[in-house]
């Protein structure tokens, strides 16, 4: 069986030039549909911000530092509250 040929498919419909506007006789015209923006959450946006600013900014005291006067404030509660599940309190560091 033979094979048949098909014609080529017009890129252009009549009587139009290549980029001009399509007129009333022609056909219709291509649209275009426009989708409005989707709206962010407020929440999860300002939770996106957090992210971003706890990557960026440092700490404000150092960590050791923080560490040092926490442990002595809580051995000053220690003392003071005479207390043994206070003394055996481990630090992680």
């Amino acid at each position: 069986m033979a094979r048949v040929k098909k014609a080529a498919r017009k890129l252009y419909p009549q009587n139009q030039e290549h980029g001009g506007p399509l007129l009333e006789g022609q056909g219709p015209a291509l649209e275009t549909k426009t989708y409005a923006k989707k709206r962010v959450k407020y929440h999860v946006k300002s939770l996106r911000e957090i992210k971003r600013a706890q990557k960026i900014v440092g700490l404000l005291i150092p960590r050791l530092p923080f560490m040092r006067v926490v442990k002595e404030i809580s051995a000053n509660l220690c003392s003071l509250m005479k207390s043994n599940s206070f003394v055996n309190v481990k630090w992680q560091t």
